[in-house]
Order: C-alpha cells, then sequence, then structure tokens
C-alpha cells in the first residue's frame, strides 16, 4: 500500500479514498479501491506545494503548521489551499478516481462534451 508515502506520515488514520469521498459528497464505495492509484491522480494533478498542503490540511494540522512546511501564511495560504481543493473538484481528477468508469470511457464522455 502507501506504507512510507508522506500521505500515512501526515495522516495515519485517514485513507486517501476516504477523504476524496467527503471532498466529493458521495459513498467510498463509489470511489476507486487502489489506493496507489488514488494517490497517483492526486500527485499528477497538484503541485507538489498544494498536495503537501492537502495532506497536512485532512490531518488535521494547524494554519500555522502547514504555513510552515509550504512556506506561506495569512491570505496567500488560505488562497492556496481554496485553489488546490478547487482542483480536486475538477472533473478530469473526479473521473479518474470513480468507480466504474473507466478511463476510455471518461475520455470519450469529455469529447462528447466540448
Amino acid at each position: 500500500m502507501l506504507e512510507n508515502s508522506l500521505w500515512t506520515h501526515y495522516n495515519p488514520e485517514k485513507t486517501i479514498r476516504e477523504v476524496l469521498a467527503r471532498i466529493y459528497e458521495c459513498n467510498a464505495i463509489e470511489i476507486g479501491e487502489d489506493e496507489r492509484e488514488l494517490y497517483a491522480a492526486l500527485k499528477r494533478h497538484l503541485t507538489k506545494k498544494e498536495f503537501r498542503m492537502v495532506m497536512m490540511n485532512e490531518a488535521g494540522l494547524s494554519a500555522e503548521e502547514i504555513g510552515a512546511e509550504v512556506g506561506l501564511e495569512g491570505d496567500a495560504l488560505k488562497k492556496a489551499q481554496y485553489k488546490a481543493y478547487r482542483k480536486i473538484r475538477q472533473d478530469k481528477i473526479r473521473r479518474e478516481v470513480k468507480v466504474g468508469m473507466p478511463k476510455e470511457n471518461a475520455d470519450e464522455e469529455g469529447d462528447d462534451e466540448e
């Protein structure tokens, strides 16, 4: 699984699946089961700083601790966190992590919408 990842360093008791289910306001069974794939999807779409902010925020760390780690504070930190969570909510990430929708089908559906 993700034993040596940054995610388990900050979130030993929460899974990425649980966090995404809360963010997307759906059941965890609707999210992909492979934690490594979910982790890779987030890493692919977020910058290192954004990914670290999300991990730390989901772990319940204070704004001061997060800011010290990523080098931001105050309004700049709030804006960066908002941007990171907005990216996670985008359809391209949502489609990538949902169960029952293989990548090929998700890509085809995206082409029909344009």
